[in-house]
This record gives C-alpha cells, sequence and structure tokens, in this order.
C-alpha cells in the first residue's frame, strides 16, 4: 500500500519529444500574437509619443534635432526636439492621402539654427544659442544646408533642361 502512495506522488514526466513539441508550438503561438499586435503597438506609441520621421546632427556635432510625426485620431502635429528637449510642436493638420509631408531638417553652416521644412516650407526655425524661434524675416542671413545649391550634394543633371 505505502508503495502504491508513493508512486501516485510521484510527479507526472511528459516525454521529451512532447516537451519540445509543446515549447515549438507556444513559441509560434506567441509570435503570432506578437505580430498582430504589432499594428496596435504602432498606433498607441503614435498616438502618446510618435514617431520619428527625420534625424540630423548638427554640423558642428554638437546638437542634434530630431522631428517626430504625431498621428491623432483626427489630425497629425510635429514635434521637434533638440537636444532632448521640445522645442515646437504644430498646430493640428490634416491627414494627407498619402501620409507624406515631405519632411525635412535643415541646419545653418554654424550649427546655430534648426529649421523644420513641410512640403517645401519653412515652418519653423529655432535658435539654439539663444534659445528661441526665430521670427518672419530672420532665416535669410544664415545660410542652411542640405539645400540644393549646397556643397554637400552631389551633381544630378534635370530630366526637364
Amino acid at each position: 500500500m505505502s508503495e502504491q502512495i508513493e508512486e501516485s506522488n510521484r510527479p507526472h514526466r511528459l516525454p521529451r519529444r512532447m516537451v519540445i513539441a509543446w515549447n515549438v508550438l507556444a513559441y509560434v503561438i506567441c509570435f503570432t500574437i506578437g505580430l498582430g499586435f504589432m499594428p496596435v503597438y504602432s498606433f498607441v506609441s503614435g498616438i502618446f509619443g510618435g514617431r520619428t520621421v527625420r534625424v540630423a546632427d548638427a554640423p558642428n556635432g554638437l546638437h542634434t534635432a530630431k522631428l517626430r510625426k504625431k498621428v491623432n485620431l483626427a489630425d497629425i502635429n510635429f514635434i521637434l526636439t533638440v537636444d532632448g528637449q521640445e522645442v515646437y510642436r504644430s498646430n493640428d493638420l490634416a491627414t494627407l492621402t498619402n501620409g507624406s509631408y515631405r519632411e525635412m531638417l535643415m541646419w545653418d553652416e554654424t550649427g546655430r539654427l534648426v529649421v523644420v521644412e513641410l512640403m517645401g516650407k519653412r515652418v519653423f526655425a529655432y535658435d539654439i544659442i539663444e534659445r528661441r524661434p526665430l521670427r518672419k524675416g530672420e532665416l535669410g542671413q544664415y545660410n542652411l544646408f542640405p539645400s540644393p545649391a549646397g556643397k554637400y550634394y552631389a551633381e544630378i543633371s534635370d530630366i526637364d533642361g
């Protein structure tokens, strides 16, 4: 009788192949669930933090600008951070059908100014030294790059002429 009790108390062990098969199946299930949640993660992270669309280092290497695109339920905002500090948040913009605002970050040659360009229009400029946004008309005295005439571009011929 005591032998029967000892045998019944002994833990039941599955065969090794069955344990391996179970582990592989569990991995595949978890991987599939993870793939299923990627769109949800992308949507939630876009709402709460935004997705980085451009990163640009200053020519002197002392500063880094990061442009994030925050997709809300009905609109989009662009957020510029310089050295980790938020310096600009755009107004609410309509969602475009193709999703592209042709976002661009440009620095001046000295690394003092960073400029945000959306759809070919310069919408914001920030002076790193003075820690302030530039006003209309102040940008003309600075040489920005990358620019089509900049020394950092390769010679490319235009198909129109």
